[in-house]
């Protein structure tokens, strides 16, 4: 069996920091990772809809007061978005968006759920509706921290 093909040795490469880059390098960057990524996995998962999660909340009047948004790929259930409106939270909106967003992944196959949460968000709220931290990042942003969390559906 044959090596692969490689890029002759006396190629020479500037390497540099572009601050900020140019859209046209980002875009290079971005399709040479998802032209991989995909040759290696298939399709990314999270840009295919029937993947997306999404459960709202809304009043009377129609107007969204809170929601969750991630993807159900696979085993998992990834959450990236829960939010409810400040003059409704410690109400239990959360919990009813959080268990639902749960339950829909559940009904998706998923085994687990993962969401990300700042110390100035509610880490607190994600430990007592089951979450386990399994990760933190101290200073991200400069005197803030963030928590990875995860739990068993």
């Amino acid at each position: 069996m044959s090596a692969p093909a490689r890029a002759p040795a006396e190629q020479t490469f500037v390497v540099a920091p572009e601050d900020p880059p140019d859209a046209a390098t980002q875009i290079i960057l971005l399709s040479g990772l998802a032209s991989f990524n995909e040759a290696q996995a298939g399709p990314d998962p999270v840009r295919q809809p029937e993947n997306h999660v999404c459960v709202v909340a809304r009043d009377a009047a129609g107007r969204v007061r809170g929601g969750v948004q991630g993807i159900a790929v696979g085993a998992w259930l990834a959450l990236d978005l829960v939010w409810v409106e400040g003059d409704f939270r410690r109400r239990g909106l959360g919990a009813r968006l959080l268990d639902e967003a749960e339950a829909e992944g559940r009904r998706r196959g998923c085994e687990w759920a993962i969401l990300a949460s700042y110390d100035y968000q509610a880490p607190d709220f994600y430990a007592r509706r089951g979450y386990v931290e399994y990760a933190r990042m101290e200073d991200f942003p400069r005197g803030h921290t963030r928590f990875q969390f995860r739990k068993k559906l």
